[in-house]
C-alpha cells in the first residue's frame, strides 16, 4: 500500500536580507510616485520606520498625491546621486559591475569567475 508524500515545508525568504533601504510612495494606482524628471520620491530608513513613513505621507500630502497612496519599503535599495549613476552606465558599457557596492553582484562573478575563468 503507497503512503502519499507528506506536503514539503516551504519557507518564503525576502530576496535581499536588509532592514536597510527606502520608502517610496506607492499611488493609488499601483505606481511610484515621480517627479518631472521621473525622480521617485523616497526616503531612506530601515524597515518598518513610522518616523520615515510619517515623513513620506507628509510629503505626498504636500504634493495632493496622499488620496488612496500608502509608504512602500524596498529593501536593499539606496539613493544614488545623477553622478554616480552616470559612473555606473560608463562601468556597465565598459563591462564591470556598475556599482562598486554591489555585493551581490561581486559574489555572483566570483562564482561565475571559478566556475568559467576568466572568459
Amino acid at each position: 500500500m503507497n503512503k502519499p508524500l507528506p506536503k514539503p515545508k516551504i519557507s518564503i525568504v525576502q530576496d535581499v536580507p536588509s532592514d536597510y533601504g527606502v520608502y517610496v510612495w506607492l499611488t493609488a494606482q499601483k505606481k511610484f510616485f515621480k517627479d518631472e524628471h521621473g525622480n521617485i520620491m523616497n526616503i531612506p530608513a530601515r524597515q518598518f520606520d513610522f518616523s520615515a513613513m510619517g515623513k513620506i505621507r507628509a510629503a505626498a500630502r504636500h504634493y495632493g498625491v496622499e488620496e488612496g497612496g500608502k509608504p512602500h519599503f524596498l529593501a536593499g535599495s539606496r539613493r544614488v546621486s545623477e553622478m554616480e549613476y552616470s559612473e555606473q552606465k560608463g562601468r556597465l558599457a565598459e563591462g564591470y559591475i556598475p556599482s562598486e557596492t554591489d555585493i551581490g553582484a561581486w559574489a555572483d562573478a566570483k562564482k561565475g569567475f571559478l566556475a568559467h575563468g576568466s572568459e
